[in-house]
């Protein structure tokens, strides 16, 4: 079982990293934080994150700034609704 309380504070962290890689325009640095953070996300079971980093990681080949700002922002929403589900069935 995922520790989620080390779940919360990896995805957030590479969250972040995600975000001010993107604002620096650093691709490289984008797309290690991004391949983390799918790496978090697969083991604490959040699909829809996974495949949204997937997605976030496949346009960082091509010009799609704001394809780019939309997934990241898109990841920071399921992190948030797995941060709730986690917390959730942990108090049940």
């Amino acid at each position: 079982m995922v520790d989620i309380a080390v779940f919360i504070y990896e995805a957030a962290s590479l969250l972040s990293r995600s975000r001010e890689a993107a604002r620096r325009h650093d691709d490289g640095e984008l797309r290690a934080a991004v391949v983390a953070l799918r790496a978090v996300g697969e083991e604490a079971g959040a699909e829809r994150m996974v495949t949204l980093c997937g997605a976030l990681r496949d346009r960082l080949t091509k010009d799609h700034p704001d394809e780019v700002d939309a997934l990241i922002t898109a990841i920071g929403d399921e992190l948030e609704q797995v941060t709730g589900e986690l917390q959730l069935s942990r108090s049940a």
